[in-house]
């Protein structure tokens, strides 16, 4: 799929008013202890729904939804792959931001990543070779999700997130939770590759997390260790989960525990500040024991 095809149709989509993305978003930086966290300051995500928040519509009619799925499509269309729907997220915070959905709309959000999924995600990576590109996986409520179909998201990498080092070579970053990464050599990696890679890091994670989190007791059928997959060309990162959220203003995505946080108001800045983004990162994951 080609890069700026993908650009072409996200802006048109911006600028039509079905997307939302705002332009003057900015980036604040707080450091705690070692780390430096990056806060995102944007209105586009103001009307973003979770999974126990609805939003009112101002549509008579909703748009009509892929059978099992939560999650609509309609107008807001990139392209296809083999397994999966390419389509702009509506609430985004990168240009562009992208969702990879499964074409079945009954798979969930709390399975493991499969090699189709994968593929998909490799595909999108490399159709370009001037931006760097990240996709991530929420796995389960407690990973942070937002829907229940079954998909991945996939924007331009963040600079200067906590998995910078996997790049620079620089010392590794001492985060608070339990992270497990690989580094991929030199050579193209194939999909059966990737998911050999990511199989393995699932493993370790599960080995940590179990089933700790903080809705294990109603996990579905099926539902693997709640986890956050991150995943560029050159790195893969798995790391386990135990909530979503601290409370409703302090919850974060895959990129949140990289210290990349999307927020809508500085009251949320204040928040997480208040609250320890250090500490709250392991509250959010599985803390090491020092």
């Amino acid at each position: 799929m080609d890069e700026s095809l993908i650009l072409s149709k996200f802006d048109y989509l911006v600028e039509s008013g079905h997307v939302l993305y705002d332009n003057n978003q900015q980036i604040i930086e707080h450091i705690d202890g070692d780390l430096k966290f990056q806060f995102v300051l944007t209105s586009a995500l103001a009307k973003k729904p979770t999974l126990t928040t609805t939003q009112p519509s101002t549509n008579t009619q909703e748009p009509p939804k892929r059978e099992g799925s939560d999650i609509s499509t309609t107008g807001f269309e990139i392209g296809t792959l083999d397994t999966h729907i390419v389509i702009a997220n509506k609430f985004c915070f990168g240009r562009p931001h992208l969702l990879l959905l499964a074409a079945d709309g009954y798979r969930r959000q709390y399975e493991a990543l499969d090699e189709a999924d994968l593929a998909s995600a490799w595909r999108i990576l490399n159709a370009s070779v001037e931006t760097d590109y990240v996709a991530f996986y929420n796995c389960g409520r407690d990973g942070g999700c937002s829907r229940l179909h079954k998909h991945m998201q996939v924007m331009p990498l963040p600079g200067n997130s906590f998995a910078a080092f996997l790049d620079s070579g620089s010392e590794e970053t001492t985060v608070p939770f339990h992270w497990f990464y690989r580094r991929f050599g030199g050579g193209v990696l194939t999909p059966a590759e990737l998911l050999g890679v990511y199989r393995d890091l699932l493993r370790k994670a599960t080995e940590v997390g179990g089933g700790r989190g903080e809705h294990a007791a109603s996990a579905p059928v099926g539902a693997v260790c709640p986890h956050n997959m991150i995943l560029t060309k050159t790195w893969m990162i798995v790391l386990p989960r135990r909530k979503g959220a601290i409370n409703k203003e302090a919850g974060v995505n895959s990129l949140g525990m990289l210290g990349v946080i999307a927020v809508v108001t500085t009251k949320e800045i204040d928040n997480w500040v208040r609250l320890g983004l250090t500490e709250s990162l392991a509250e959010l994951g599985v803390p090491k024991v020092v």
